[in-house]
């Protein structure tokens, strides 16, 4: 099915409102990044959910705030119910995010750290990502493996589990670095 002109219009406007909705930072904005800012994305589809207030994104999902980067295949956010955005509307993916669901080979980078699984949960309420199955995580040249990896985006602190089954354990290496004089 091809879009008429005005189709096309209209389907460009909304992706331009749900962006600008994104970008609206107020207090207790969803923080990928430490310094906070503007969240953009791009993705291969978009599908809006108003009863849930939900905003899905499938396909080469990339979402960018400040120095922080998560892409996952598919990635959903979930807006606070019944908040309104700054303009006092409730306009489709607007209002202060409340948790973002990334699931398909998720990657999140920020300065100095990658950190991968199959899945991560951004939740706002705690300011912290939560990777779970086939985390690896890397810092310099320092490498992590575990199940379960903990983010605290505003602290800085991180904490990684292995699985629940029995002998489990966390694997990493540490590359010390070498001093001038080569000890």
């Amino acid at each position: 099915m091809r879009l008429m002109p005005d189709a096309a219009k209209a389907g460009r406007l909304v992706a331009i409102g749900v962006v600008l909705a994104l970008s609206a930072v107020g207090g207790a904005s969803a923080q990928l990044s430490s310094q906070g800012g503007p969240i953009s994305y791009s993705s291969d589809n978009l599908e809006y959910m108003d009863g849930d207030r939900t905003l899905v994104l499938t396909g080469n999902v990339d979402l960018l705030q400040n120095d922080a980067r998560l892409q996952a295949s598919k990635l959903t956010l979930y807006f606070e119910k019944g908040a309104k955005d700054p303009s006092g509307t409730n306009a489709m993916g607007s209002g202060q995010i409340e948790r973002i669901v990334a699931s398909g080979d998720v990657h999140y980078v920020r300065p100095k750290q990658k950190a991968r699984g199959d899945q991560a949960i951004y939740q706002a309420s705690t300011d912290t990502v939560t990777f779970s199955g086939n985390v690896v995580i890397s810092n310099d040249d320092n490498v992590l493996r575990g199940e379960t990896l903990v983010l605290q985006i505003g602290s800085g602190r991180t904490t990684l589990k292995p699985s629940d089954k029995p002998g489990e354990r966390i694997r990493g290496v540490l590359r010390p670095h070498q001093n001038s004089s080569g000890r």
